[in-house]
């Protein structure tokens, strides 16, 4: 409970609107031109100015012109020509593996692996069977040189 001094008091104070956002709003406002016009027009404003932003780092990465000549060179394809699911298209024109190429490289890479370790295994009984014949060499030489026979 306050007192009539603090009524007083309060009374004296300027009262600040309790949505300073939703004045500052109402005050752009044409006359004849409802509050819900305003706030849609301020919201397209709002989207216009981040729509503009975009654009721009989308130019200044080259994502916009890298895009353009896709979808360009998608546009150029005739139509029985052109892909069912664009985005691999676009994938593929980009240079980035589909996941399916990302499997077949699994498979070869895996492939490979296998002839590898075929192949060292063949040099190893090679090179094993390169130690058994210069011994057997080396033993005939030193038979040879043995006049004891």
């Amino acid at each position: 409970r306050m007192s009539a001094a603090g009524k007083n008091v309060k009374a004296d104070l300027p009262q600040a609107p309790p949505f300073p956002w939703l004045e500052a709003l109402l005050e752009d406002v044409e006359p004849g031109r409802s509050t819900k016009e305003a706030a849609a027009a301020c919201r397209e404003a709002k989207f216009r100015e981040i729509r503009q932003e975009l654009v721009s780092i989308l130019k200044k990465t080259g994502v916009k012109t890298t895009l353009t000549k896709v979808l360009t060179g998608l546009q150029k394809l005739e139509p029985e020509r052109r892909p069912k699911n664009p985005f691999i298209f676009m994938q593929r024109t980009l240079d980035g593996p589909l996941s399916t190429d990302v499997d077949a490289l699994r498979r070869k890479c895996a492939q490979q692996l296998r002839q590898l370790t075929e192949k060292n295994r063949q040099i190893h009984l090679l090179k094993k069977e390169i130690r058994r014949v210069e011994q057997e060499i080396k033993e005939a030489e030193d038979d040879s040189d043995d006049p004891g026979l």
